[in-house]
């Protein structure tokens, strides 16, 4: 199953068609399902604790046959947190989110932190944000990007040392090197062709694609 999550952070008007396809589990996470309608979208679900969901979204959504899972204001989880856990044990396998960036700098750190949930181990993942994404790689993992050449990719270990890191299909290989945490060695690689591979043996890898300045 793959799902779509949609968050209140900040999202272009049309990146969404990018990402979303027939069939999707859409989620609205509280207000993003609100942008989801104005996206023409009907999420299947909406969680939260609706305190950014306008009434009269809700009465739109509730009339549309959108299931609701509530919860207090007052929880330890942000409505994404919510959202992700939801769709982890509810058997998704891919998940691509959407609206989870911009805006306050620590609502986009804790969203990108997100990635790190046990709860996500074995589920891909993506944050996605126009036609660029975001999305972490965990030890014995490899992905391969799919773009253009001139796309910028950078790799940023989470949590400690990125060991074992080989790449191919970008401008600076990296063959079974360690990035190390804290450092910017990984930043602002570029793709050679329309696609570039990254495996990683140890650690947490944080990948970030998207189009240089200028670009696509």
């Amino acid at each position: 199953m793959r799902a779509i999550i949609i968050a209140s952070g900040q999202a272009g008007d049309n990146g969404w068609k990018n990402w979303v396809r027939d069939g999707d589990w859409i989620i609205g996470a509280d207000g993003g399902a609100g942008r989801a309608l104005a996206w023409g979208l009907v999420p299947h679900l909406v969680i939260g604790d609706m305190d950014s969901l306008p009434d009269e979204d809700q009465s739109v959504l509730k009339a549309r046959g959108c299931r609701f899972v509530e919860h207090p204001r007052a929880k330890d989880e942000t409505d994404l947190e919510l959202a992700l856990r939801y769709a982890a044990r509810e058997g998704a396998h891919e998940i691509v989110v959407l609206g989870a960036l911009g805006g306050r700098l620590d609502h986009t750190l804790a969203n990108v932190l997100l990635l790190t949930l046990p709860v996500l181990d074995g589920v891909s993942v993506r944050i996605a944000d126009g036609v660029g994404e975001t999305l972490l790689l965990r030890g014995g993992w490899s992905v391969t990007l799919r773009g253009s050449a001139g796309d910028l990719v950078s790799l940023l270990p989470l949590g400690g040392d990125a060991k074992g890191v080989t790449t191919s299909g970008l401008v600076w290989v990296l063959q079974g090197d360690r990035l190390r945490f804290g450092f910017s060695r990984g930043v602002s690689n570029e793709m050679t062709s329309d696609k570039a591979r990254i495996e990683l043996e140890d650690g947490l890898l944080l990948v970030v694609h998207g189009p240089s300045p200028g670009g696509r």
